[in-house]
């Protein structure tokens, strides 16, 4: 018996190595490389995970090959969705599937990665528009843990995982706060910042003396979580709306000038982007798809806020809080492309840009040598009407895009007599 599963099991593997070795070739189609260029009727050759060549004419050592044909159809790198809690959550309204929130205000040490579940039933409706990667993100307190991010495919959270803890996230204190719930607001009440940013100012100078320490005589997983920030391995992502609130933070870190620090949400930074922009200090932007914040404010500053910050050459990535609702990034991203940014750059908000702000040197771009998290769609992928995937690979490898949302929609398609 042992010996017939030892035959099996080098079948298996004899098998796999082989069918890594066979190129794929995806052939013209209209190549949007992530960059801001395109590239129309070329070809872009996977081998062993990774895209070994992209351009206009094959070499002729390719040509035995599987081949797919992209005609009419556009390839794009693998979309990135930052400052999301997929994976972390199930039902929002079920205690039990929330696994995104730690007991304590300062919880550094608190990682995101090791809740990380396959098994999540959103996690494939969120791969089936195209993304290949997200920012699993804990939530609440003052400082919410660590994020990592993840593959939208893998057996457990360590094969899922691409680059773990590469960031810490701060809860900003707003000066002003909204009482009561979406439902029934209550009125709008002045914040207890400043005591807020004195505990928050302790803890970082706390954190800063531990890590000069070189071996501490009793650890505190606390501060050791916080290390990899005072040396630049690891970035601090400050979540923060109000115009007020940025300037607060802005004066904080100035403090830190070792500290590679973002912005997230940010809702009011085009009342600030010059101050942004003079600090070199990146974006990740949340939620197009909402009202703006206040009466006076144009109805369509959600949607062209990426355009005005990316005019003043600031770098603006686009995420989307929540969970489920990260499906829709893309979607947000061809929003701000109709509002001054245009396809292209607006790509790159998902793609290369959110690549570069975490660190991500593999993916991001349809380049040689890189990852080949590649997908292929029918149509324009950042508009809901045509965005519909053909192909997807991660790492080189196909991946289904079967969810239970389609089987649900097939199934009672089927029953009708309708054609799905």
């Amino acid at each position: 018996m042992k010996n017939k599963l030892l035959i099996s099991l080098l079948v298996l593997v004899t098998t796999r190595l082989f069918a890594q070795q066979i190129p794929v070739i995806i052939q013209d189609g209209m190549f949007h490389l992530g960059n801001g260029r395109v590239m129309e009727n070329g070809f872009l050759v996977m081998l062993e995970g990774k895209i070994a060549f992209i351009g206009k004419e094959l070499p002729a050592f390719y040509k035995n090959a599987k081949v797919i044909d992209a005609k009419g159809k556009h390839i794009y790198p693998g979309f990135i969705c930052m400052n999301t809690y997929v994976g972390l959550n199930e039902i929002d309204a079920v205690r039990a599937t929330r696994d995104y929130q730690e007991v304590g205000l300062f919880n550094p040490n608190a990682r995101a990665l090791i809740a990380y579940n396959t098994d999540s039933k959103i996690i494939p409706t969120v791969r089936y528009n195209g993304i290949t990667h997200v920012q699993a993100v804990p939530q609440g307190g003052v400082i919410s843990g660590s994020s990592s991010v993840m593959k939208t495919t893998g057996w457990n959270w360590e094969d899922a995982a691409v680059l773990a803890d590469e960031g810490i996230h701060l809860n900003w204190p707003e000066h002003y706060i909204q009482t009561g719930w979406w439902a029934e607001p209550g009125e709008v009440q002045k914040n207890k910042t400043r005591e807020q940013v004195d505990a928050i100012a302790d803890f970082f100078r706390e954190s800063k003396r531990y890590a000069s320490v070189r071996n501490p005589e009793k650890a505190n997983l606390r501060y050791e979580a916080m290390k990899g920030v005072f040396n630049g391995n690891k970035n601090v992502y400050v979540h923060i709306n109000s115009a007020k609130g940025i300037l607060s933070a802005i004066q904080f870190f100035k403090y830190y000038p070792e500290i590679k620090w973002v912005l997230v949400g940010a809702s009011d930074a085009w009342k600030v982007a010059d101050l942004i922009k003079e600090n070199n200090i990146p974006v990740v932007l949340s939620q197009l798809h909402r009202l703006p914040n206040a009466n006076a404010e144009d109805i369509d500053m959600p949607f062209k806020l990426p355009y005005l910050l990316m005019q003043k050459g600031i770098q603006v990535a686009i995420g989307h809080s929540g969970s489920w609702e990260s499906r829709n990034v893309m979607f947000n991203a061809g929003t701000a492309a109709a509002n001054g940014l245009g396809k292209e750059q607006a790509l790159m908000c998902i793609t290369s840009i959110p690549a570069q702000i975490m660190g991500l040197k593999d993916v991001g771009t349809l380049e040689q040598g890189k990852q080949a998290s590649v997908i292929i769609s029918e149509g324009d992928a950042l508009d809901m009407r045509t965005n519909k995937m053909a192909w997807m690979f991660i790492n080189g490898e196909e991946v289904d895009n079967k969810n239970q949302q389609v089987e649900l929609y097939e199934k009672y398609m089927n029953k009708y007599g309708l054609k799905p």
